[in-house]
């Protein structure tokens, strides 16, 4: 505390008046007290470390009028923003939690307002208790305001590129009744984006008995409408016990995609062909479906926490291909429909033991998908039909103690078995039946040293191939390139160090990962005719990755201000096959580091006014097996207005990417075949153009918040499927 606290108490001892006599009783002591006025002032830190993860207060801080919570996290200690996605600092996307309920759809970031949030927990090692497959954890509180009644939120968000036909366009509206203990809440979104033109340059090559380049533009367009409804109940039985259930469900009103790429097709060096290839892909109905039911709460001295999940996603594709070359043209129809269902239900308890707790649980998770693939026009490839199950029971211990005059150590231990069948009922050969039985440690020990907070945590983490990947059938791209998936896809295993602490204002991270079986997608020419077939595979070498990180996050008067400043480096190399080589092998590598500085600054001013100049940068570097060949740098500024009386309306523009450089050029190389593309973020962060103008108005009133608590099972199959 400050030495005004200090001054304040002693300010108050003074102002007593002790009227008792000097021969009063030792047990009758009167007191008169006269405290007229104790000002005390305090500038707590925002974050601090608990049992090894970030803790950030948001309530009351200016990172409460930073939007939404997506525009908040990236300025949270302990994450960052890269190439337009979330991240927690050096170990990727992470899974969300709001009140202890899994977040299935990231949109609803955007859909909950920093506003309404308490504190934010950021966790770069999570033990044994999340699914083995969860590299990070963000949990998400919300503030407990009390009231009755109905309340509500409304927003309205425009986001328009500057140089590019670009408009992302979203409003909702969340409502919620609370009475006697009981929430009934729900609420719409709707969603409508629209891409025109987003063209990205790109050169292919491949080597065999002669080289084959193709090289020119894809011109990208996309129009989608998206509803997303959810509606629920939540009773709060008591102070400790809650109950509920909740149902989503998203709707897609129009997903049409469609591009045009304008090849020249060379052979050693001399144009052979030319290559106009139209694409027109319309989904028809990429719908999911979830309702998830729960308890959570205390049965005497047990903790429960208890979900039950079933979410289905069903997806029906048609791509219609129209192609124009030297040799004549030609029309290609392929159609794609999958449907998805699955079960989870988790159980976790928690109980004192001996001078520590204990916990312990269950998951089971089932998984059945049904995949058809149909296409006409081709010769080289066939109808597919394919059905995957995939069961996966779970079990998990995690006890953590408080040694005297040490610190705390925890450790834990998962157990899951995974039944995972491929039925090829196109080609039974092709089937596939196997299981897996894994054990994934973790141990970690947090202590505090004087003022600063220590954590060291060591633990086994998986990455399993999504469904897409291990599909069996070949999709048709163009008529040089073909893509499939490999039901023969191991998962991945990382081996993770992570050292973390806090002192102060000031916050470091340093991890080392250790992966083997990595997923990669992989490029292969297909004949001596140019063709190149992209697949998955598993890398034969281990990958391993270092990154530290210092984040510096002081609050000075009006100025509070978020500076990571970071490097990441990994090591990889492949002996690859190049016929341009004497020996036919030629040594690729990937271990450019790359240097990372993130700076937000927000100015709150009188009369609720709110400045923010944010910064992110990326130098060159190598990343995964992909080389980035120019330095990613965006400069956002918003000005924000809080209006009325209780700051219920607030209106905020921003301008992101001011001048136009939040971009990467990448070049892939695999030996005998290579890749260099313009802006390899574009069609893959869902906006295309950072270089915009958003406009926003949100606008809630009266005070409750629905105290929903399900966390959600499951997760890592919705993310798969």
């Amino acid at each position: 505390m400050k030495r005004s606290i200090i001054i304040a108490a002693l300010t108050a001892l003074a102002n007593i008046n002790v009227s008792a006599q000097t021969e009063t009783k030792n047990d009758s002591v009167d007191y008169n007290l006269n405290l007229n006025e104790v000002v005390v002032k305090s500038t707590a830190p925002k974050t601090r470390m608990k049992n090894g993860a970030m803790v950030t207060r948001i309530e009351g801080t200016v990172l409460e009028s930073a939007g939404t919570a997506e525009e908040m996290l990236s300025r949270v200690p302990g994450m960052m923003r890269m190439g337009g996605q979330l991240q927690v600092i050096g170990k990727g996307t992470p899974i969300y939690y709001i009140n202890g309920r899994k977040v299935q759809d990231t949109e609803e970031l955007k859909r909950l307002k920093s506003h309404d949030i308490r504190e934010v927990e950021v966790i770069n090692s999570p033990g044994a208790a999340y699914d083995a497959s969860t590299g990070a954890v963000v949990k998400i509180k919300t503030r407990r305001l009390r009231g009755e009644g109905l309340s509500g939120k409304l927003e309205a968000n425009d986001a328009q590129a500057l140089k590019s036909g670009n408009n992302n366009l979203s409003s909702s509206v969340n409502l919620n009744y609370r009475h006697a203990g009981v929430d009934i809440f729900g609420g719409a979104t709707f969603q409508n984006d629209y891409l025109d033109h987003y063209t990205q340059r790109l050169e292919q090559n491949t080597y065999s008995t002669m080289s084959h380049t193709q090289t020119g533009t894809i011109e990208s367009s996309q129009k989608f409408s998206r509803l997303h409804f959810n509606a629920g109940v939540n009773w709060q039985m008591d102070d400790y016990n809650f109950i509920g259930a909740k149902v989503e469900r998203g709707i897609w009103l129009k997903n049409w995609y469609g591009f045009t790429m304008d090849e020249d097709i060379l052979r050693n060096g001399v144009e052979e062909d030319h290559l106009l290839s139209v694409s027109d892909q319309d989904s028809e109905n990429p719908n999911s479906f979830l309702v998830n039911a729960y308890y959570n709460g205390k049965i005497g001295s047990w903790g429960i926490d208890a979900n039950v999940d079933y979410y289905s996603l069903c997806d029906k594709k048609t791509d219609h291909v129209t192609e124009s070359a030297m040799s004549g043209s030609r029309s290609i129809e392929s159609a794609t429909e999958n449907n998805s269902h699955m079960f989870a239900s988790r159980l976790v308890a928690d109980h004192r033991l001996w001078s520590g707790t204990l916990k312990f649980g269950g998951e089971l998770t089932s998984v059945r998908r049904n995949n058809e693939y149909r296409i006409n026009g081709v010769d080289n490839i066939s109808d597919r039909f394919s059905k995957v199950t995939e069961q996966n029971y779970a079990a998990f211990a995690e006890y953590g103690v408080m040694i005297p005059r040490a610190g705390m150590l925890t450790l834990g231990l998962r157990y899951e078995h995974v039944a995972f069948n491929f039925d090829d009922l196109s080609d039974p050969s092709r089937s596939i039946e196997r299981s897996h039985n894994d054990f994934f440690p973790s141990i970690s020990f947090g202590t505090r040293i004087g003022l600063t907070q220590l954590q060291l945590s060591y633990g086994v983490k998986t990455t399993r191939p999504s469904y897409r990947d291990l599909r069996s059938e070949v999709e048709y791209g163009s008529k040089y390139t073909l893509q499939t998936g490999n039901p023969l896809l191991k998962n991945e295993i990382r081996h993770t160090l992570d050292l973390s602490g806090r002192w102060r204002y000031l916050s470091f991270v340093a991890n080392y990962i250790h992966i083997k079986d990595a997923i990669y997608d992989w490029t292969t020419p297909y004949d001596d005719n140019g063709v190149v077939m992209i697949g998955m595979v598993n890398f034969d070498r281990p990958i391993d990755i270092f990154s530290s990180f210092l984040v510096i996050s002081p609050t000075i008067g009006v100025w509070t201000t978020s500076n990571t400043i970071g490097v990441q480096k990994q090591w990889l190399s492949f002996n690859l096959d190049d016929p341009r080589e004497a020996t036919g092998k030629r040594e690729v590598r990937y271990d450019k580091p790359m240097l990372i500085f993130n700076s937000d600054n927000a100015f709150r001013l009188r009369n609720n006014w709110q400045i923010e100049l944010n910064s992110e940068f990326y130098s060159k570097a190598h990343y995964r097996n992909v080389r980035l060949l120019q330095h990613y740098w965006n400069l956002t500024a918003a000005i924000q207005k809080s209006l009325l009386k209780d700051k219920s309306l607030i209106v905020r523009l921003a301008f992101s990417d001011i001048f136009n450089t939040a971009r990467h050029d990448a070049l892939l190389d695999l030996g005998n075949y290579t890749l260099e593309q313009s802006d390899i973020f574009g069609g893959q962060r869902g906006q295309y153009s950072f270089h915009r103008i958003n406009l926003s108005i949100r606008y809630s009133f009266n005070a409750t918040k629905s105290k929903y608590k399900g966390q959600g099972a499951g997760a890592d199959m919705k993310k798969r499927m």
